[in-house]
């Protein structure tokens, strides 16, 4: 596998001539309850970039480990990101840079996702309004790899789809990076009680941070396991890595 991070430039400009297509893991820092690390995302993106440069061949960009949170987290402590315009002229920024150096083809990887500004998607929305203007132009193509477009529903026990740091996010901590889970702090949020505190806590963000007994966690991580979580990163990884094989050959 090969890291743009860790290669000369003259080993890029070698690479170049071979293939013009790369992989950017996008993550974020935001709160994700009180048994998992603020960069989850952020990890769970770079898993499956490493996983998919390392079986096709496609260099791996440093990662973006910032993104879009949603409003009611900006007051937890640690929890830091772009604005949605703030991420959109970040990726458009080096997407520009890039393709004036010759690549051509970007698979950008994320795993997160967020509710604001007025978009269900803000994340992935700013990623791709990023890409808009070199899209138009035909300078490039860009693809958004979302794990969670996948189904993956059969091999949940109590959620039926994911939930913040719930029963998917936890399982696949447990499966990628067990040593940074917090197994004694895992907490399920009753039924509604989560829903009911994210409509709620934004409403008072700019009072400060959020009342006592908000965990930030959604679902139900106590059924995580790691088990689960290879069998959903497994499932998640196959197609996302014949997509960036199948147009990684398309070279122009």
């Amino acid at each position: 596998m090969h890291r743009l991070a860790d290669m000369t430039w003259n080993e890029v400009q070698d690479s170049l001539e071979r293939s013009r297509s790369l992989l950017i893991p996008v993550g974020t820092c935001e709160q994700h309850g009180p048994h998992l690390p603020l960069g989850t995302d952020t990890r769970i993106a770079e898993a499956y970039a490493e996983r998919i440069a390392a079986a096709t061949g496609v260099v791996l960009a440093p990662t973006i480990a910032y993104g879009v949170n949603l409003p009611c987290d900006r007051y937890v402590p640690g929890t830091a990101g772009f604005t949605f315009d703030g991420l959109r002229s970040c990726v458009a920024g080096l997407l520009d840079d890039w393709t004036r150096q010759g690549f051509r083809r970007f698979f950008i990887v994320t795993a997160h996702g967020c509710a604001t500004d007025g978009h269900g998607f803000a994340h992935h929305e700013a990623i791709k309004q990023g890409a808009l203007p070199l899209l138009i132009d035909g300078a490039c193509d860009v693809f958004v790899l979302f794990p969670y477009w996948n189904d993956i529903c059969d091999l949940l026990t109590r959620q039926s789809g994911v939930e913040h740091a719930g029963e998917v996010e936890t399982s696949l901590a447990l499966f990628l990076f067990p040593e940074e889970v917090r197994v004694d702090r895992i907490r399920d949020g009753e039924e509604g009680e989560a829903e009911l505190r994210f409509l709620a806590f934004p409403e008072g963000v700019a009072n400060g941070p959020p009342p006592t007994g908000w965990s930030g966690a959604e679902g139900f991580p106590s059924s995580a396991t790691a088990e689960k979580g290879r069998l959903i990163f497994e499932r998640c990884l196959e197609p996302m890595t014949r997509i960036v094989r199948e147009r990684a050959a398309c070279q122009e």
